[in-house]
C-alpha cells in the first residue's frame, strides 16, 4: 500500500474516528449523569412533599408536576440511551486504541513475515468500526431485510410431509 495514502487514512479515518468516540463518549455521559442526578433530586423531593402535612404545607400541585418530570426524564433516559451510547462509543474507542501499537510493535498479525501492515492496519480498523454501525438498530432492520429478500425463495422448505 502506498505510504502516503496510508498516512492520509491514519490522519483523517482513524485519528478522526478516535476523536469522533472519545467526544461522543464523553457527551453521553454527561448526559446520562446529569438526568440521573435530575431523577434522583426530583425523586426525593417527590417523596418528601408526598409525605408533609397538608393541613401545613398544600404541596399536591408541585408533588404532581415533580412526578411527572420523574416520568418524563425516565422515557428520555430510556427513549434516547445516553448510557448506552456512552459504553459503545467508550467500547468502540477503547478497541482502537491499541491497534496502532500493534501496528508499529508488530504485533499479531502485523509481525507476520511478507505482512502488508497497512492494509491489515485498515481492516481491523474498519472491522471494529463496522462492528460498532451493525449495532445501529436501523443498520440491523436494513441488513435483516436485504437478508430476507437475498434469501432463495424454496417452496418446500415449511410444508408439512405427508
Amino acid at each position: 500500500m502506498d505510504i502516503n495514502a496510508f498516512n492520509e487514512y491514519l490522519e483523517k479515518r482513524y485519528k478522526g474516528q478516535m476523536d469522533y468516540y472519545s467526544k461522543a463518549s464523553a457527551k453521553n455521559q454527561k448526559k446520562y449523569k446529569n438526568f440521573q442526578w435530575m431523577l434522583i433530586i426530583l425523586s426525593t423531593l417527590t417523596t418528601i412533599m408526598a409525605a408533609l402535612p397538608r393541613d401545613q404545607f398544600d404541596l399536591h400541585y408541585a408533588v404532581v408536576v415533580s412526578a411527572a418530570l420523574v416520568t418524563i426524564i425516565t422515557s428520555a433516559l430510556k427513549t434516547f440511551q445516553y448510557q448506552e451510547l456512552w459504553v459503545n462509543y467508550r467500547s468502540t474507542n477503547e478497541q482502537l486504541k491499541p491497534e496502532i501499537y500493534y501496528y508499529h510493535f508488530n504485533v499479531g498479525d502485523y509481525g507476520k513475515e511478507g505482512a502488508d501492515k497497512e492494509t491489515i492496519f485498515i481492516k481491523h480498523v474498519e472491522a471494529i468500526l463496522n462492528k460498532e454501525h451493525d449495532g445501529w438498530p436501523v443498520t440491523k432492520k436494513l441488513r435483516e431485510s436485504e437478508d430476507k429478500q437475498a434469501q432463495p425463495k424454496d417452496e418446500n422448505v415449511n410444508k408439512p410431509t405427508e
